[in-house]
């Protein structure tokens, strides 16, 4: 008796212990959760530990959307998150070197590149674009489908579509939400802006054309203005 109960109290105990906070999240919400989910990423022992996360995006193993959403607000607080110079120099330099048609180069630079930033989405696509030209079409494919990964992520992110500046969708970089219209979306883009929402958090606010009707849509960066202030 005394060993059966022994046994119960490890299994109980393993169960309490697997549990993490965010296993209750049903819609992910900026206000409510941002800051558990980035303290989460943060525990090693956690099924959302950024590092457990992080292997298996580049391992390209099979995630949720809500595993890869914890992931890119893992990856805000980090050291190599670099929003404004990533655009400016990163995104380009990439660009340029497919532009001249030097694949293999594009291709080591990409490859460096991610190593200290894995969700940017313009050296993903033009990264896949080089290996497509050499012909690795295997590569090509995986790296769009972390690009689908990320999109997905982003659009299970609001409740609203990101119609609703309330309910805005979360966007890691401060041009992914011109991406995601872009090429998940296929929506024509229009004028843009920003603003601060009811909660003081900084929102791109991108338009789009939408059936023949222009359409705001609503992208939560704050992490990003956040950052800028402490670089």
């Amino acid at each position: 008796m005394k060993l059966k109960i022994t046994v119960l109290l490890l299994v109980v105990s393993s169960f309490l212990y697997s549990q993490s906070p965010l296993d209750t999240i049903k819609q992910f919400n900026y206000k409510k959760h941002y800051e558990l989910i980035l303290k989460e990423t943060k525990n090693e022992k956690s099924e959302y530990s950024y590092s457990k996360q992080l292997k298996k995006f580049t391992n390209d193993e099979t995630q949720t959307n809500f595993e890869v959403l914890t992931l890119l607000i893992g990856f805000s607080d980090n050291e190599n998150f670099n929003p404004y110079m990533d655009i400016l120099i990163t995104d380009k330099e990439i660009y340029d070197l497919n532009e001249e048609g030097k694949f293999q180069e594009a291709i080591d630079y990409g490859n460096k590149a991610l190593l200290k930033n894995p969700f940017m989405i313009k050296v993903l696509r033009e990264l896949a674009y080089a290996y497509g030209k050499i012909g690795n079409h295997e590569m090509d494919n995986k790296l769009m489908e972390r690009t689908s990964k990320i999109y997905n992520a982003m659009f299970s992110s609001s409740s609203k579509t990101g119609v609703n500046i309330k309910e805005p969708f979360f966007s890691l970089g401060p041009k992914d939400g011109q991406y995601f219209l872009k090429y998940f979306c296929k929506f024509k883009l229009g004028s843009m802006g920003s603003g601060y929402d009811e909660n003081g958090y900084f929102i791109d606010i991108l338009e789009a054309t939408v059936e023949d009707k222009q359409v705001n849509f609503y992208f939560n960066i704050d992490h990003v203005r956040k950052t800028m202030i402490k670089k």
